[in-house]
């Protein structure tokens, strides 16, 4: 997946752009409090694992958001295949870079790339403690369909719940 917005370029993943992500986010406590798998204490290798274990997935699509501005890579995008009509979607965005609009403007690019597609729906979770996850899925006119209570642990043990959103795109 390849394509422009605005502000951003968003690039097919290549694993030379781990070690940047590393560098600038892999053990950010704050990017990676609400992340499923997310440790403060790896290095490198075990960075490379966490991206890696899904990269070569048949069903997953990975891709970093690059701000054109800087040429800085300051984000990534992770897309699994859910079935044939819908596919969920996560992104993560370095913490120089919140409250600026990159995340919403990435989702709503995704957003029009997979209508392009003609997928039927998009998928997205969230922790419910994540307010700024929260606010981009409701700008990108996301529905929320589910709560599962006390389902997600965040990077320091505590249960909060887990917010599941929808996109239909044909209706």
């Amino acid at each position: 997946m390849e394509f422009e917005t605005r502000h951003l370029e968003i690039k097919k993943f290549i694993p030379e752009y781990i070690s940047i992500m590393y560098s600038t986010w892999g053990t950010d406590r704050d990017v990676g409090r609400y992340m499923p798998g997310f440790r403060t204490e790896w290095d490198i290798e075990g960075f490379t694992d966490y991206i890696l274990r899904t990269y070569k997935d048949e069903y997953h699509t990975r891709a970093v958001i690059k701000e054109k501005e800087s040429n800085k890579i300051i984000g990534n995008i992770s897309i699994y295949q859910e079935d044939s009509r819908s596919k969920s979607v996560n992104l993560w965005i370095i913490k120089d870079y919140w409250n600026k609009g990159y995340g919403t403007e990435t989702l709503k690019g995704i957003v029009k790339v997979l209508k392009s597609e003609g997928l039927g729906s998009i998928y997205a979770t969230c922790d419910g403690r994540n307010m700024g996850a929260i606010r981009m899925l409701e700008k990108c006119e996301f529905e929320l369909i589910d709560t599962i209570k006390d389902y997600r642990s965040d990077i320091d043990g505590n249960i909060g719940d887990e917010l599941l959103y929808e996109m239909e795109l044909k209706k």
